[in-house]
């Protein structure tokens, strides 16, 4: 059956049944699947001894509350810094990660590895089991090449840096995008969270219109960059569902923009990704500095929700406002009769042991939904599902 977005929708799972081809068997009765909770919080990076000291004692305690208030089964950070420790030698990511020692939430970090991965995350294990985690490093000279690079790292300190100090944010040539694959132990299926931080943005030209074909290069620079780098998410995402079979995406980050039109939103789109916060919100006004941003496939969720939260604690702990999505896994693969998350000649055996003797395909394929036979979308899996079955494995109309 199709997996369209519906907001507030219950998504229910397929019991199997025993029912032959000719009454085909019921595929309505099913048990409610559960929402989950996916969120993105750039927590403002603290770079000083006295910044990490402020970030120990007061904001990491605001974004906890934050954390608390909404349950996130998946949440990824950004700007925790590495870099640098306070007086006692603790980062503010070590910090970061002491807030969920003894709680339902692991901590994933990579902090030992490498100080310049800012983005680690969480996740609830009560609801959800990992099963395989990393990181994967996008580079943005090995795209733009060493003299494109270098302009755009000269053009960012030109158009960013304060004109009297020349001081300006940090800028290096790497992307970080952390990932991890994990089981619902509640609802079943399977997920990949993604999360990365893009770090630079384009902003507006203040040295002057003598300035503006500069900064309409720059511009260019960024834009293509970042499309680069969501290009790779989305083969990261790719990547993992074919190294551990079917599965569904939950992007999430930082990604310097709200404008769906940009390279860094618009490839997820155009990819067949649907922006969580826009689907429920459409154009509405996005708080300031709303530019964290989480994408999902709509064949695999239904988006329940998404929101910024702005409650008083939000006003201390950070820069940004996290972000929130409550999602429904779409359990239901139409086609795929044997799991191995696609839809293709290998499935046809399935689909006629499914069809012939239900008992015997849900032994030969422990786990499988038997629901993914119903190609035609009226809730039953029978004979009628042949024609529809095999048109759309020839490449015509799918549910």
């Amino acid at each position: 059956m199709s997996a369209g977005f519906i907001r507030g929708t219950i998504l229910v799972a397929v019991s199997t049944g025993l029912w032959g081809v000719g009454d085909g068997f019921d595929v309505t009765n099913r048990a409610c699947a559960q929402s989950m909770t996916a969120g993105t919080y750039n927590i403002q990076v603290a770079v000083t001894g006295d910044a990490i000291d402020q970030w120990i004692n007061t904001r990491r305690h605001l974004v906890f509350e934050s954390i608390v208030a909404n349950q996130p089964d998946f949440l990824g950070f950004q700007e925790a810094y590495a870099r640098r420790s306070n007086s006692q030698g603790i980062t503010q990511q070590t910090a970061l990660g002491q807030l969920f020692e003894g709680t339902k939430w692991r901590y994933f970090s990579w902090e030992a590895q490498n100080v310049f991965n800012m983005n680690p995350f969480i996740v609830n294990t009560d609801r959800f089991s990992p099963v395989d985690f990393g990181t994967t490093t996008v580079d943005i000279e090995q795209f733009l090449g060493p003299v494109g690079w270098q302009e755009f790292f000269d053009l960012h300190r030109f158009f960013h840096g304060d004109p009297n100090t020349g001081n300006v944010h940090f800028l290096g040539p790497l992307r970080y995008v952390n990932w991890v694959v994990a089981d619902d132990l509640v609802g079943g299926g399977r997920v990949a969270f993604l999360t990365s931080h893009y770090e630079t943005f384009i902003g507006e030209n203040r040295r002057g219109p003598q300035y503006d074909k500069l900064f309409a290069r720059f511009s260019d620079l960024v834009n293509s960059s970042f499309g680069y780098v969501s290009r790779q998410i989305i083969a990261q995402a790719e990547l993992l569902e074919s190294n551990w079979g079917a599965l569904e995406a939950i992007v999430g980050g930082d990604f310097e923009t709200p404008d769906p039109e940009l390279p860094s939103q618009r490839e997820f789109t155009d990819a067949g990704y649907a922006e969580t916060w826009r689907f429920i919100n459409g154009n509405g006004r996005r708080p300031t500095r709303g530019i964290d941003n989480m994408f999902v496939m709509p064949r695999g969720f239904t988006i329940n929700d998404s929101y910024y939260d702005q409650a008083a604690y939000t006003n201390g702990a950070s820069d940004h406002k996290p972000l929130y999505a409550e999602v429904t896994l779409l359990l239901s693969r139409p086609g795929d009769l044997n799991c191995d998350g696609v839809f293709n000649g290998g499935d046809i055996d399935p689909f006629f042991l499914a069809l012939g003797d239900p008992a015997a395909y849900a032994l030969a394929f422990p786990g499988c939904d038997i629901s993914h036979g119903d190609m035609n979308g009226d809730g039953l899996v029978n004979g009628a599902d042949i024609d529809p079955f095999f048109l759309c494995l020839g490449g015509g109309a799918c549910p």
